[in-house]
């Protein structure tokens, strides 16, 4: 490599995420969300590569324009490659001149991605830490049988729950209640990973993205359950089936839209998914005793 180049390894949902950047280049990472994660796997489910570029020019998508979510990014497909357009602010305001914070491009197995961006100054940070990075994960885990969802994680004493639901419905509360337990470790309180084994069983991962620094941990458990919450006046838990679990999982998961094939593979991991974990619906007040009841179903 390049002497004025540099690689830093970081370990996220159990995978090998390889930053390339010049090696003078402070603010593209957001250091209280990645240390964590610094460090290679033992045994990665699979290896990303991401060549970070700064662009001199103003930034401009290549290809054709295939899916909008309405905000932050959109996705576009040249060809033999997919390029991500984000263009949200930092935590300055700044966004650049044309508004576009950065480019991401990636090849059709995602595991071979170039980020490219324009230093902003006062205060830039890259996005590599942010939406680009998260944006990475959400597609390269599919293919090795992950899912990222929009949930909150606790490994209790070596059984992995996760918390889901619609925003207010209590995730981040939920981890406040487990915290400080004995043999309790609080792994994500916005953004967890999950993967299923070919060999049977699936775990929860930790992830640097979301809610708030320094909640997120390089941190995995065996899944015992994902809990679906929902706020009400009485304490109840209930198991669902199979099909109502991955329709209600479908709505807080990051799926791959742009891509008909690694939707397919997304689903296909649901579904086994929703029928190797328990899944529960937990109407609750929000009060510690919940814990109890949750962990009478582990």
């Amino acid at each position: 490599m390049n002497p004025d180049r540099i690689s830093r390894f970081f370990s996220i949902a159990g995978m090998q995420i390889e930053l390339q950047a010049p090696s003078d280049c402070p603010g593209l990472l957001l250091e209280d969300r990645t240390d964590p994660f610094s460090g290679k796997p033992p045994r990665p489910a699979a290896a990303v590569t991401v060549d970070w570029r700064e662009s001199a020019a103003p930034l401009r998508a290549e290809g054709e324009l295939v899916y909008d979510p309405g905000a932050i990014w959109r996705m576009f497909r040249g060809e033999g490659f997919w390029c991500a357009e984000l263009s949200y602010a930092d935590d300055t305001g700044a966004v650049g001149k044309d508004g576009v914070r950065s480019l991401l491009y990636a090849n059709d197995t995602w595991d071979r991605l170039t980020l490219k961006e324009r230093r902003i100054d006062p205060g830039w940070h890259g996005l590599f830490s942010l939406g680009a990075g998260e944006l990475a994960v959400r597609a390269s885990i599919v293919p090795t049988g992950g899912l990222l969802l929009h949930a909150s994680a606790v490994d209790d004493n070596g059984r992995g729950v996760l918390f889901s639901g619609r925003s207010g419905a209590g995730k981040s509360t939920q981890l406040g209640f487990w915290s400080g337990r004995p043999g309790v470790v609080t792994m994500t309180d916005d953004r967890a990973a999950v993967r299923c084994s070919p060999e049977g069983g699936a775990s929860g991962y930790g992830t640097p993205w979301g809610g708030l620094p320094g909640t997120s941990r390089d941190h995995s458990a065996p899944l015992a359950a994902i809990v679906m919450l929902e706020q009400a006046p009485e304490n109840r838990i209930e198991r669902l089936s199979p099909a109502a679990a991955a329709a209600a999982l479908a709505c807080r998961a990051f799926l791959p839209y742009w891509d008909r094939s690694l939707m397919q593979r997304a689903f296909a991991n649901l579904e086994t998914l929703v029928r190797t974990v328990p899944v529960h619906l937990l109407r609750c007040r929000p009060e510690p005793s919940v814990v109890d009841l949750v962990r009478s179903v582990l």
